[in-house]
């Protein structure tokens, strides 16, 4: 005879859940035994949230004074004076805090590795969905055209195959484009391009590079200009300048 089933009392462990839901089995293949094996299961999965702070030591005023201050830089104008005077304040009573700036300082840095990590997770799974899209349509494009069909009709939604809005460019044979369609990226400095200008005679080339010359989109070359401090090149307009940082240890 069939052992009857019920619902394990609150107060049974999980070992104990388990070992009843294997005798039920043993003895009754009643659909039954479901009931035990959600109870083992809310058992399993029951977590007690954690809280993140926990594994620091926070003060709820620093928190308070920097989500204050987050909300006042999202804002249109600056950071109320008041705020900031606040925060000087509470840094200015180091003795006994500097625990805790410093665990609030690493409870954001783990937020931010966290969220990095699940971005990156994210973005391969984004990457990979477009892939996969990208790749069905090339097969139906295939399937259609091999079959000379327009269109898949379903149910409820339908595929069509419709020309593109502008032709595709196709090079057939490289070498025999004219020469005055290739074109190469290549960096000058602007004393360079002065140089060359000036060996130009008058023209549509030399007027272009004129031109360039006089355009405000310049932009400096940091990395050339601290190898110019180094060779001794560069001695006005910039200076190199040694900052300071602060770090937890």
């Amino acid at each position: 005879m069939a052992a009857a089933l019920v619902i394990a009392a609150p107060q049974e462990s999980t070992l104990d859940l388990a070992e009843r839901l294997v005798a039920a089995l043993r003895e009754s293949s009643d659909d039954r035994a479901a009931d035990i094996v959600d109870a083992l299961r809310s058992r399993l999965l029951k977590r007690t949230p954690r809280d993140p702070r926990s594994l620091f030591e926070l003060d709820d005023r620093l928190i308070d004074l920097m989500d204050r201050a987050e909300e006042a830089e999202e804002a249109p104008g600056a950071v109320p004076d008041e705020l900031i005077q606040e925060i000087n304040d509470y840094i200015e009573a180091w003795h006994g805090k500097v625990d805790r700036i410093a665990g609030y300082w690493r409870w954001q840095e783990s937020i931010a590795a966290i969220c990095g990590k699940e971005a990156e997770r994210l973005t391969a799974r984004k990457k990979s969905a477009e892939a996969r899209v990208n790749r069905l349509r090339s097969m139906l494009l295939a399937f259609m055209m091999s079959r000379g069909l327009k269109k898949l009709e379903g149910e409820k939604s339908s595929i069509g195959m419709q020309a593109n809005s502008s032709p595709s460019l196709v090079i057939d044979d490289p070498l025999k484009v004219p020469k005055c369609f290739w074109e190469r990226q290549l960096t000058f400095s602007k004393t360079e391009i002065e140089e060359i200008a000036k060996q130009l005679p008058a023209g549509n080339t030399r007027h272009r590079l004129e031109s360039l010359l006089a355009g405000s989109d310049w932009q400096i070359n940091t990395s050339a200009v601290r190898a110019g401090f180094d060779s001794g090149k560069l001695t006005e307009g910039a200076r190199l300048v040694r900052g300071s940082h602060v770090r937890v240890r």
